[in-house]
């Protein structure tokens, strides 16, 4: 009987400990995920103006990213080519789609222009101007800058000749270790990524 009664108080406190760790796992919640999206010039607070172009008809696109960025996860660069991609900070939508609007966004602005598509556009819109991007790296150090490397073009409307494009890198710094501070220097790039692409399409209307 003693043996009989020291097993089932064993039993006991067994049983006791285990309900005690599935609580605490239970009431433990899951860190919160943060969905982001890039900031375009206004909402950066860097409103400003090139020329106004009103006539003129932006096409956007395509935009292509890397295989590696096409993924809900926010890239952070590690050392090298080693990649680190955050379950709980996200993007919001598709990059190339965010990317493809952001750079809409700023270039209407820059330019003045109101009339834009998006690639694929309808059928009746014929762009004056088509801008390409090949997007090689958009990513950054949690602790150091956001780098944007692209080779880009504008085009005629039908995309075959090319009147201008280059391979153009940016760099911004960050102003803390953050997510937050990542995304807001990452759309930075694509500021001034928007700035030489409107600058070069200045020079070709004159």
């Amino acid at each position: 009987m003693i043996g009989y009664a020291m097993r089932k108080c064993g039993s006991g406190v067994v049983l006791f400990i285990v309900v005690l760790l599935l609580s605490g796992c239970l009431g433990r919640s899951s860190p919160k995920v943060t969905y982001y999206s890039l900031l375009n010039m206004e909402q950066l607070g860097e409103v400003q103006s090139l020329a106004a172009l009103p006539d003129v008809k932006l096409g956007i696109g395509p935009i292509s990213i890397p295989d590696s960025l096409k993924r809900s996860q926010i890239a952070t660069r590690q050392h090298g080519n080693q990649y680190d991609f955050d379950e709980f900070n996200r993007w919001a939508g598709l990059l190339e789609r965010d990317l493809t609007t952001v750079l809409g966004d700023n270039l209407g602005q820059l330019l003045g222009v109101e009339k834009i598509g998006f690639f694929p556009w309808l059928q009746h819109f014929k762009p004056t101007y088509r801008v390409i991007v090949n997007v090689l790296r958009l990513d950054g150090a949690i602790d150091g800058e956001a780098v944007l490397s692209v080779r880009w073009a504008v085009a005629d409307a039908d995309g075959k000749d090319y009147l201008v494009g280059k391979k153009s890198e940016y760099r911004q710094l960050l102003e803390d270790a953050s997510y937050t501070s990542l995304i807001k220097a990452e759309s930075q790039v694509v500021a001034e990524l928007s700035k030489e692409i409107a600058e070069e399409i200045v020079a070709l209307v004159k």
